[in-house]
């Protein structure tokens, strides 16, 4: 085997012309190798190799040359037809960036230098805007580009105002080759300099953000958190182990007479290789296809309620192993680390708090590691599939969580909606604002730590979350279309209430917007005003509180004052129909209770209480629809 060269020393990189021998260390290759990997097999952020690698070959045969990738390039965007002799000078570009980034003006680098990923967008960009000036060359005018000097700054500007990306992106990468530092070691000076693209009279394509990733609705949250409660509570009931979130405490049914403890004995016995697939249905009456579709659903239910509940991106998740939940400080938390913007090799010490129905997902998914050996908590629940010991690849979660929930859609409701992890991320920050969470829990929870969560960086996190119209460059733009929201349901024209101060509510509020004369549109726009002037409403565990606490109390203060337990029958309480989605809940809570009381004098206080709280739901419109 060759010795391992070194690469060129500063100063001959400073002074100009540094040769990089064959076989520099690029990562975990060889500068003169077709393919510079990044990252292993085996490593939690392995995307694949085409994902983690720069494929050379790829930027002058096309996209998927060269893992074999037909599907990719027969639906790639771009085209590549870059020369031999470019893909030299891209090389020394990217080997300069990666190895010497102090050296490249406005370079942001850690202490651990340039993440690879940077690395291969930069070269990206850039294979992708030579390419498109290489075909308007031969195209518009029948020149060939063989190398990046023969590329005019007028050939590079119809290049740009074409270019499809990002323009931003593109521009970063650009300032990159154009650098001096990597300038004076290319084949040839280019024909233009860093000063062209940093303040030449360049048209930049504008950058289409976009809506952003819409939050789900509070019937589709609600209604997705409802079923992977039913289903973590029934694998919990069936396995007998205990459950934490006692508050939602409800009937794990099959809508069938299911013998619960068999039926967990099947599930272990299944998985351990007790049990041969044959002989599965005649000990415990049911098939492997079956049984296999019940733990899925479980697993996945899991799954998808800790990513709604903790917001988690999908490389945090990439370190959940089975020890993640810790006490601490009073309170659970799942422990991973943040991956963006943090070095790669930071330790696993962040924390996402964890309330008891996630601590029940967890027990759920900490089964299934017990049973296939493999630590990932995100990883298969059978062992014939987890013995590489690997959690789930990037990206298959939000295929197999949209089977699920399409699965449990039987009625259709969300057929053309279209799974997206990030999605939960979103919904989680919309669902806190509307409940007045303030915006320091927020940004805990979500990690954004820093002075970037106030003012976004770039074009594609101005768009984060769809919350963009509200206020352009901050993040806290997603609470004004919460408390929009929250005062939609408050002060909607069409809007119903319950409550002991619903119909005062609704008579009152009509009566001011009758009396200024707004009406329709006119209505929705004050709201609208309303919410972006920042103003609060006092929040129950089931809709609104409308007493006015500024004015003095004439009487003694109300018990409920200072928490969540409103009376719903309190003259000041007010329930909107998303606070009767939370009613259903706690009086299908308050029927298992009463169906579960041996004593016959407290099953009257349960069933009571349940009946005064289905009044409220039957003045919202709700109980037909839930079957009341």
């Amino acid at each position: 085997m060759a010795s391992v060269k070194s690469l060129p020393s500063l100063e001959n990189i400073m002074a100009g012309g540094a040769i990089f021998a064959p076989d520099s260390p690029i990562w975990l290759a060889r500068f003169a190798d077709p393919v510079w990997p990044f990252l292993v097999k085996g490593d939690p952020l392995f995307r694949g190799d085409a994902e983690s690698s720069i494929a050379w070959a790829d930027f002058i045969h096309g996209r998927g040359y060269t893992y074999g990738g037909l599907n990719s390039l027969l639906k790639a965007q771009y085209t590549y037809c870059l020369t031999d002799e470019i893909v030299a000078d891209l090389k020394i570009a990217a080997a300069i960036y990666s190895k010497f980034p102090k050296l490249i003006k406005h370079a942001k680098t850690g202490k651990n230098g340039i993440d690879p990923q940077t690395v291969k967008a930069r070269i990206d960009e850039l294979a992708k805007v030579f390419s498109s000036a290489i075909v308007i060359s031969q195209a518009r005018y029948g020149r060939v580009i063989t190398k990046l000097s023969d590329i005019s700054i007028g050939l590079l500007k119809e290049a740009i105002a074409q270019y499809p990306g990002r323009g931003g992106a593109l521009k970063r990468a650009l300032k990159l080759i154009s650098d001096v530092a990597v300038q004076r070691n290319l084949s040839a000076p280019l024909k233009w300099q860093l000063i062209d693209i940093e303040k030449g009279s360049i048209s930049w394509p504008k950058t289409n953000v976009g809506p952003g990733i819409a939050t789900l609705t509070d019937l589709h949250f609600l209604f997705i958190q409802d079923q992977c409660i039913q289903h973590i509570l029934r694998f919990k009931a069936m396995m007998g182990m205990p459950v934490h979130c006692v508050d939602v405490s409800r009937k794990p049914g099959w809508g069938g007479d299911i013998d619960l403890k068999a039926r967990g004995e099947a599930v272990d016995a299944y998985l351990k290789g007790d049990v041969q697939d044959r002989v599965l249905f005649e000990r415990f009456g049911i098939g492997q296809r079956d049984l296999e579709v019940f733990i899925c659903d479980a697993q996945n239910a899991a799954i998808l309620l800790i990513l709604l509940l903790t917001g988690m991106r999908d490389s945090e998740t990439r370190f959940l192993f089975d020890d993640a939940l810790e006490f601490d400080k009073g309170y659970w938390f799942l422990k991973s680390k943040v991956i963006k913007g943090r070095p790669k090799s930071a330790p696993v010490a962040e924390g996402w708090l964890a309330v008891d129905i996630t601590r029940d997902a967890f027990d759920v998914l900490k089964y299934f590691c017990s049973i296939t050996g493999n630590r990932y908590l995100f990883s298969s629940p059978f062992k014939r599939f987890a013995e590489s010991g690997l959690g789930y690849a990037f990206g298959s979660l939000n295929t197999k969580l949209g089977r699920f929930l399409k699965r449990i859609d039987v009625e259709g409701t969300y057929a053309d909606w279209q799974f997206s992890m990030h999605q939960c991320r979103e919904t989680l920050v919309f669902q806190l604002a509307k409940q007045q969470v303030g915006l320091p829990f927020i940004s805990i929870q979500l990690k954004h730590f820093h002075s970037r969560f106030f003012n976004m960086p770039n074009e594609v996190t101005a768009g984060y979350g769809n919350y963009r119209k509200a206020l352009m460059l901050s993040v806290t733009g997603r609470m004004a279309d919460a408390r929009e929201s929250a005062l939609q349901d408050l002060y909607g024209e069409d809007a119903k209430f319950a409550g002991g101060g619903g119909e005062a509510h609704k008579a009152r509020i009509d009566a001011f917007f009758a009396g200024k004369g707004y009406f329709g549109a006119a209505r929705v726009r004050y709201i609208k005003n309303l919410a972006n002037s920042g103003i609060k409403v006092q929040p129950t565990s089931i809709g609104s509180c409308s007493k006015n606490f500024a004015l003095p109390v004439t009487d003694k203060e109300p018990p409920c004052y200072g928490d969540f337990e409103c009376d719903p029958d309190c003259d000041s309480h007010v329930i909107t129909e998303r606070g009767g989605q939370a009613l259903i809940a706690r009086r299908d809570y308050l029927l298992v209770k009463a169906d579960s009381e041996t004593n016959k004098e407290y099953k009257v206080i349960w069933i009571g209480q349940a009946k005064k709280i289905g009044r409220h739901i039957n003045k919202l419109g709700l109980g037909e629809r839930h079957g009341n």
